[in-house]
């Protein structure tokens, strides 16, 4: 869905905003959580990830980067190492909507992250 779709769903909620947006900024419901989506978006099964990620990693960072999706709670935003513009821009949608907290934590995924999923893509 877009943006405003999604915004316009969610406005009158009582719970915070969750949701995933894609690398061509559109958003997606995390259902049924944050990293099931993204399995699903991936097209691949959880075992095979896990066979991908070095030990020591967060799934979630991994997965990230992984997809290119972005990770969206009210309070926190974890983004991939090269974000699309069309994300940042339903990003700011979004936290000019008020759907986001005013000092939302934003983490990159880091290198080690990335050199990780290059090196899976490959083999795969």
């Amino acid at each position: 869905m877009t943006v405003m779709e999604f915004i316009n769903a969610h406005r009158e909620d009582m719970d915070p905003c969750e949701c995933v947006i894609l690398p061509d900024g559109s958003v997606e419901e995390p259902q049924p959580s944050h990293i099931k989506k993204l399995e699903e978006i991936s097209g691949e099964d959880k075992l095979t990830l896990n066979s991908r990620m070095e030990k020591n990693m967060e799934p979630i960072f991994f997965m990230v980067e992984y997809t290119g999706c972005m990770l969206i709670w009210s309070t926190r935003v974890v983004v991939p190492s090269h974000p699309t513009p069309a994300q940042e821009e339903t990003l700011e949608t979004l936290y000019f909507a008020a759907m986001l907290a005013p000092g939302y934590h934003r983490e990159q995924v880091g290198a080690t992250y990335e050199e990780c999923v290059r090196k899976a893509k490959e083999l795969h």
